[in-house]
């Protein structure tokens, strides 16, 4: 009888005579296996005439397969359903694959003349549901597993599998697809040599190192062959060809991979036409290809984990470079962790010669003889943060169930024992090992650990490598945690043989017994990394954590967050973002370990003047603003740490005062002009800014560029010393005012000199020169200007006449009221022009020097004419007592000054004035929003009035009282007595109150530059600005002055 005919003969009575086996006390879904048995039976009815599998031979001819295939299913699970933690889902599992092979009856054959491999499959599907799941989706892999029962594949034979596979593959997509069979295929066959036939986990490492080789060469093969195809191979001069190496790093590198863990690797060529870009973009298109192939899509979780950030040009995105720039780049930049992550380097793919010649040349690198302060630095700091992890227990992060990232998991056992090869390479060369077990065999040889720790160390890695292992294909997930779910955890403890010996299988491994001896092995390996660390060195010295942090590549999370903190940072993780930027250097040809060594210094008291601001995480990314636009980062960061004082002014700009670290980042240059501010410490005078600004312009083009620059230098060194309290308000405006006529002065000169160029000069009827000269008014004629202020003023000149042509100069001529006319529109529109920085300022083109509309620009007699005939109007009178010559020569200036002060004096005052004056003052402050600090009831107006009409009143009597300022005026005013003393004071104090808290404002480039802010986070910032602890101090002392002010206001204007 042939098969097809006895098993279609098989009624539901002999079914079930076969399946009698199916115990309640093995099984506890008896209906449903017996469903899956019948599947089997009725697959084999099916499809047991079809052609043989690939996987399966049919019988031998002649020969009867009398057993039926139940028969072997039976004796190869019942001995098994005792150690096997779910018998009913493993004979699911078994049926299923029978059943959806090829050749089902071909593979019930395999198992009669192989009984064991029908053994091997139940106990591979007891064991592991994922890697069973993966089987029977790719039948034919069962194939390649049993064939590999007795041996292991070595690299060179891995290699020529795939590339013969690849050989006749011309399509990216098709080769994509091979490698991922092949992957898979001997990723199951690994793991059936580690789950059935006993692995040790140290073969398992260095036979999926091989694997990834493997794939590594296939992939950089197929990809370098298909390029060359298209564009060529790159030649050099001799008419050689370039080579490619790749290095393999980390586990990779050891020869220890995990079925999870990605492969690091570093991609190099040798000499190259470096003048030819095609072979430079040649080798970039194959590491994209390789990458590509080998990577393919992230969400199908088949392909490769490539991981190219060890690479030396990785942060710029370069992924390949020349070997020797390599070196190069490691050998002058190169940290402490990429020399930790050389320890494991070898060759997996690519030229063998040229990366041997790479890492030869690396070797003296990675382990020195003689070690430097800076690598010094970094290496305590590899050891504190080993101690640490071994001090601390398992903290709730979120990692202590990790087995590779938990306190005392195969991350920090292997980061130990690379850290103790760095220390003693240098001198032993017993001790340098990629693979981690072998170095610590080596570190044992060589004296540097004792037998007992030699033997701990290695039985709990290997202990922890088999628990990964078996997480990664039991559960088919890419990270070492161990499973939440209880049951799998049962599952788990049972699969690596720790049972509950007082229960039956079904309840699985002893899942508590399981999580003791986890927890047992994690605190004996902090123990005795504890011991071996502390055994490492003798002249260990301490360093904060904060200086840990810095030098640290990957900073534990948990220090991060209580390091941080403590200096009342917010948001550790943004912060630590942020050190990281400050400790990085920016300028390339600078030494960028010399910035992290020199700022990790500096940490702790920077972190600590940080915390002392209002808002320590917004002043930390403003400093990260600020040192990225200047570079030289080591440079500044050297000068910090050698000045507390500079260090406090650093931190405070940043913290407070937006409109200055602006200035810096717009800047860079500026660093000299804050430091000067310091050193000099005075501000600079009038005639130095005015000088300044000279030399800077002689000879340019264009000066609106180099005006900016000069006013937000002296804006950068009147701020600072400002900020930190070292000057009078009257001595802070008076600098600022004085920038700004010096900025007006260049740009009159700049413009009179291209209109002259055309015109001729403009002379009196003498023949003597005539000039411009600017009648400054307002906060700008009173030397009281703030940052940002408007300017006031109107244009006059010095006589009537003609322009005279100069000598080779153009004929045509004009007279000097169209020329000097022309030069104020020019100069207004030159000043008030857009930029990306902003205005130069803002000049206020709408003031004529007559009270109505007319020229912008008229003669000085002119312009006095109308006060001597009492014609101006009041509060032409009243802009009048602010008015000074900013431009002319100084006998010019001088003489319009006593001019100006001569209309003044021959006001004829009249009490109605009063009464309009007042008038003008309420009008303002009808118009301004009541808590205005100049405008609004009390606002500094109140005392600019006062002066202005008792100047006004008094003028003609007590000319002396003529002042430029408002303080200057009140004291003269008080001195004359025409303006009680305490009045006087209590006026001034008013006044610099509320303007000092204008200035702060303006530095803190508030929303409103003339109000307290509503916003809390901005009062406080304000009161720490001022030097105040409570930002209700503030608001106390602005509500005094401006009631002070406008109680004072009152009475004044009563008594008039």
């Amino acid at each position: 009888m042939d098969d097809e005919t006895r098993y279609s003969a098989d009624s539901d009575a002999d079914i079930a005579r076969q399946i009698d086996w199916l115990d309640e006390s093995k099984f506890s879904d008896i209906p449903s296996a017996q469903s899956h048995l019948r599947q089997v039976i009725e697959a084999i009815r099916v499809r047991s005439t079809a052609p043989s599998g690939d996987h399966c031979e049919a019988p031998p001819s002649g020969e009867v397969d009398d057993i039926h295939p139940l028969t072997f299913l039976r004796d190869a699970i019942v001995p098994l359903a005792g150690f096997i933690a779910d018998p009913d889902r493993t004979l699911r599992l078994t049926c299923r694959f029978i059943a959806g092979a090829e050749d089902p009856q071909g593979l019930v054959s395999l198992f009669r003349r192989e009984p064991g491999s029908l053994s091997s499959l139940v106990q591979l599907f007891g064991t592991n549901p994922g890697l069973a799941e993966r089987l029977i989706s790719d039948p034919t892999t069962f194939h390649l597993v049993t064939a590999s029962h007795h041996r292991s594949y070595d690299r060179s034979e891995l290699i020529g599998e795939l590339l013969g596979q690849l050989k006749l593959i011309d399509q990216p997509t098709r080769a994509a697809l091979a490698i991922r069979k092949f992957l898979s295929r001997h990723v199951m066959r690994i793991a059936y040599g580690e789950f059935v036939r006993g692995d040790t986990p140290d073969i398992v490492g260095r036979q999926l190192a091989h694997l990834g080789d493997a794939i590594i060469e296939g992939g950089l093969q197929f990809a370098l062959r298909r390029l060359a195809d298209r564009r060529g191979m790159p030649e050099r001069a001799d008419g050689s060809v370039p080579q490619v190496t790749v290095i393999g790093l980390g586990n990779f590198g050891g020869e220890e991979l995990s079925y999870s863990s990605p492969m690091k690797v570093v991609f190099l060529y040798d000499a190259i036409d470096h003048k030819n870009i095609w072979h430079s973009r040649f080798f970039a298109a194959l590491v994209d290809d390789v990458v590509g192939l080998l990577c393919g899509d992230a969400s199908r979780r088949d392909g490769v984990d490539l991981d190219l950030r060890d690479g030396p040009r990785h942060e710029v995105g370069v992924r390949i470079c020349g070997y020797r720039e390599a070196a190069r780049i490691y050998e002058t930049s190169g940290r402490t962790w990429q020399r930790l992550g050389f320890v494991k380097a070898r060759v997996v793919a690519g030229s063998t010669s040229l990366g041997k010649a790479f890492l030869e040349r690396m070797e003296p690198w990675v382990y020195r003889r003689f070690v430097s302060r800076v690598e010094r630095s970094e290496i305590e700091m590899l050891r504190h943060k080993l101690q640490r992890r071994a001090d601390s227990p398992l903290a709730p992060t979120g990692l202590e169930e990790d087995v590779v990232r938990a306190s005392g998991g195969r991350s920090d056992l292997e980061l130990t024992i690379q850290f103790l090869q760095l220390i003693h390479g240098g001198h032993d060369r017993s001790v340098r090992s990629r693979n981690t077990l072998d170095a610590i065999n080596g570190l044992h040889r060589g004296g540097h650990i004792s037998d007992k720790d030699q033997a701990r160390l290695a039985g709990n890695y290997a202990k922890l490598c088999r628990l990964q292992h078996q997480i990664n294909i039991a559960f088919d997930r890419g990270s070492s945690m161990i499973p939440a779910d209880p049951s799998d955890r049962r599952m788990l403890a049972y699969q690596l043989g720790i049972r509950d010996d007082d229960c039956d299988n079904r309840s699985g491994g002893d899942a508590a017994k399981f999580e003791r001896i986890f927890a047992e092995t994690l605190a004996k390996n902090r123990s005795l990394m504890k011991r071996v660390l502390a055994d490492s060195s003798n002249d260990a010295t301490d360093t904060s954590a904060e200086t840990d942090l810095m030098l640290d590549p990957d900073p534990d999370p948990d220090l991060v967050d209580r390091t941080l903190r403590q200096y009342q940072l917010q948001h550790p993780r943004s912060a630590m973002r942020d050190l990281a930027s400050l400790c990085t250097e920016t300028v390339p040809f600078l030494s960028p370990l010399r910035c992290r060594h020199v700022f990790s210094s500096i940490a702790p008291k920077l972190l600590a003047e940080v915390s002392r601001t209002p808002d320590p995480d917004a002043a930390l990314h403003s400093l990260v603003r600020v040192t990225d636009s200047l570079g030289a980062k080591a440079t500044l960061w050297e000068l910090l740490g050698g000045s507390d004082a500079t260090m406090q002014l650093v931190v405070r700009l940043c913290a407070t005062t937006p409109y200055l670290s602006g200035l810096l980042t717009d800047n860079p240059g500026m660093i000299d002009e804050l430091i000067d501010s310091l050193v000099i410490n005075r501000l600079p005078s009038a005639q130095r800014l005015d000088a300044h600004s000279i030399e800077l312009c002689r000879g340019a083009a264009d000066i609106d560029d180099i005006l900016r620059s000069f006013k937000s230098g002296a804006h950068l060194m009147i701020g600072v010393r400002d900020m930190l309290g070292k000057e009078t308000l009257e001595a802070t405006h008076q600098a600022i005012g004085d920038c700004a006529e010096a900025c007006l002065r260049r740009v009159i000169e700049h413009e009179q000199e291209f209109f002259a160029d055309q015109f001729g000069d403009p002379v009196d009827a003498d023949g003597q020169p005539s000039e411009m000269v600017t009648l400054g008014l307002g906060k700008l004629g009173g030397r009281e200007p703030n940052y940002q202020s408007d300017l006031d003023a109107i244009f006059l000149y010095s006589a009537d006449g003609e322009t005279q042509r100069r000598v080779g100069g153009r004929r045509s001529t004009t007279t000097n009221r169209r020329f000097f006319n022309q030069v104020a529109r020019q100069v207004v529109a030159r000043i008030n022009s857009p930029h990306s920085q902003g205005r130069l300022y803002e000049l206020d083109s709408r003031l004529r020097p007559i009270d109505e509309p007319g020229p912008i620009a008229i003669s000085v007699d002119e312009f006095l004419e109308q006060f001597q005939s009492d014609a101006a109007p009041l509060w032409m009178r009243m802009a009048l007592c602010q008015a000074r010559a900013i431009s002319g020569d100084r006998r010019t200036r001088a003489a319009v000054d006593e001019a100006v002060a001569s209309a003044i004096a021959a006001t004829r005052w009249d009490p109605s004035m009063a009464t309009q004056i007042r008038q003008m003052r309420m009008d303002l402050e009808k118009t301004a929003d009541p808590k205005n600090l100049k405008r609004a009831a009390g606002g500094t107006q109140d005392a600019e009035f006062v002066a202005h009409m008792l100047t006004l009143k008094h003028a003609h009597d007590v000319p002396e009282i003529i002042r430029h300022g408002t303080t200057a005026s009140l004291r003269a005013l008080a001195d004359a007595g025409l303006l009680s003393g305490k009045d006087a004071d209590a006026l001034t104090d008013g006044y610099r109150t509320l303007r000092r808290i204008e200035a702060s404002l303006r530095l803190m480039l508030a929303p409103d530059r003339h109000a307290l802010p509503d916003d809390a986070d901005l009062m406080k910032r304000l009161a720490f600005l001022m030097g105040q602890t409570d930002p209700t101090a503030i608001e106390d002392r602005c509500t005094a002055a401006r009631k002070s002010n406008r109680d004072i206001f009152n009475r004044v204007f009563a008594n008039v």
